[in-house]
């Protein structure tokens, strides 16, 4: 049998923290591939001889690698099929002991739900993320960001304000340096994008006074967000579009929507297709926005 040292282990950890930047950056379709044959080669390891502590962080290895397999499928609209990684995540995160990434697989499990508006399914996969991430101020604080982006999208504002503010005061506390690589990508400027989303959707739901602080967040996240998180940066811009047409802002509103759609185009990412169905709805009841209607729906966005 093969015995198994740290430096395994490590080239384990350098991949998926190399593969997890390309997803960031390019999309789950630009690294899905690479992914599987890597989860592939690592669960071979499983069969060799290694100490307990290789095996416990080897475990804890695979199971951040599937982690970020069911993220890359859930980005590839593949919902069944990530599903079924991230149960795999859980179980070696838990056998290996490791409480803060079984929280982190729960929270990508309940955004998962979420994008698919199962909120009571969001919402318990929240809730057990925050149950297993309990003294860790950052995994709390994406958690009640989470929390309240999911009460956004169910119209209930003052669940929502009180848990972004939670979640602003936990992040502002929280010691960012010392998170583990999982949970290092929730940056200060991904909190902003997470308010302007949360003010965003429940002035979509009606409230259309929150789009006076969606508008000002979301366009500071779009201007905070590096090359690298070219995703994130177009999830933003399509939530500024859309708050921008809810604000009367016909304009600005179609001219973002353009910059979204072209920054998207070479983003290999079923997601951002499917995030652009309530800005092409808001579009279709404006006439002056023809155009973009038409542009999203080569895309390949359905309203």
């Amino acid at each position: 049998m093969t015995h198994i040292g740290a430096a395994d282990v490590a080239g384990l950890e350098a991949a998926t923290h190399t593969l997890r930047a390309l997803d960031y950056e390019h999309g789950g379709g630009a690294c899905a591939d690479a992914v599987l044959a890597q989860l592939s080669t690592g669960r071979r390891l499983l069969g060799g001889i290694a100490s307990t502590e290789i095996r416990t962080r080897l475990h804890v290895a695979l199971a951040d690698l599937h982690n970020l397999a069911g993220w890359i499928l859930f980005d590839l609209g593949r919902a069944e099929a990530a599903r079924s990684h991230f149960d795999s995540a859980l179980e070696l995160a838990l056998a290996a002991g490791n409480d803060s990434l079984a929280a982190n697989v729960h929270y990508r499990l309940g955004r998962v739900f979420l994008h698919h508006n199962a909120f009571g399914a969001a919402l318990r996969e929240f809730e057990a993320s925050g149950q297993a991430a309990a003294g860790s101020g950052l995994e709390l604080a994406i958690v009640d960001a989470n929390l309240a982006w999911t009460h956004a999208k169910m119209g209930s504002s003052t669940d929502a304000t009180r848990l972004l503010a939670r979640a602003q005061e936990g992040f502002a506390e929280a010691d960012i340096a010392a998170a583990p690589d999982w949970a290092r990508f929730f940056t200060a400027n991904d909190l902003v994008a997470m308010a302007g989303t949360v003010h965003a959707d429940l002035a979509e739901a009606g409230e259309l006074s929150h789009v006076e602080e969606a508008v000002p967040a979301l366009s500071e996240a779009v201007e905070g967000y590096p090359e690298d998180m070219a995703r994130s940066r177009v999830f933003c811009l399509i939530s500024l579009s859309t708050a921008s047409f809810l604000a009367g802002e016909v304009e600005e509103g179609v001219e973002v929507g353009h910059t979204a759609v072209r920054e998207a185009i070479p983003i290999r990412s079923v997601r951002t297709a499917d995030r652009m169905r309530p800005l092409l709805r808001v579009a279709r009841g404006c006439g002056e926005a023809r155009g973009l209607v038409e542009l999203i729906e080569e895309f390949g966005a359905s309203a």
